[in-house]
């Protein structure tokens, strides 16, 4: 029994310069060690309310070979098991057309729990899950982002 791989790829928009951008994720990603594990809760909003997950997360720099972005590896287990998926992706901030904004990006793969069972509840639900994951992941960092940014403009003033 074989049971394919489901991919993800989510990005969002943020109002922030990508390299200050680029350095806020470095900076909150260093914050940890590379290789070692923290506890992230991921959350979906969903019409009845809110599931939430605790997951242990791993980042490590990824590579780019065009040497322009730098990407994180990142990879996290659900706490506690359950009928969560393991992920394995990038994390990746982008230049916008104009450097003032940028585009938070987020790629990677699971592989449904469940066997074919799973594989099915992913086709039909658990991929809006896993996309809703991610986009309120990403919204969650760039609305940091944005406030870090602000709040630094205006001290300037």
């Amino acid at each position: 029994m074989h049971v394919a791989m489901s991919e993800l790829h989510e990005r969002a928009f943020v109002e922030c310069p990508y390299h200050r951008a680029r350095t806020y994720l470095a900076m909150g990603i260093g914050r940890r060690s590379a290789g070692s594990s923290h506890t992230m809760e991921l959350r979906v909003p969903l019409i009845a309310g809110e599931l939430k997950k605790d997951v242990a997360v791993t980042f490590a720099p990824g590579i780019d070979p065009m040497h322009i972005d730098q990407p994180w590896s990142v990879h996290w287990v659900p706490e506690g098991g359950g009928p969560y998926p393991d992920f394995d992706g990038e994390l990746t901030v982008r230049a916008a057309d104009d450097y003032t904004a940028c585009v938070l990006e987020l790629r990677g793969e699971y592989k449904p729990p469940g066997g074919m069972l799973g594989e099915a509840f992913d086709r039909v639900v658990g991929g809006r899950i896993a996309t809703l994951t991610a986009r309120t992941l990403l919204l969650t960092i760039g609305s940091e982002f944005e406030s870090r940014y602000r709040a630094e403009e205006e001290e300037k003033r």
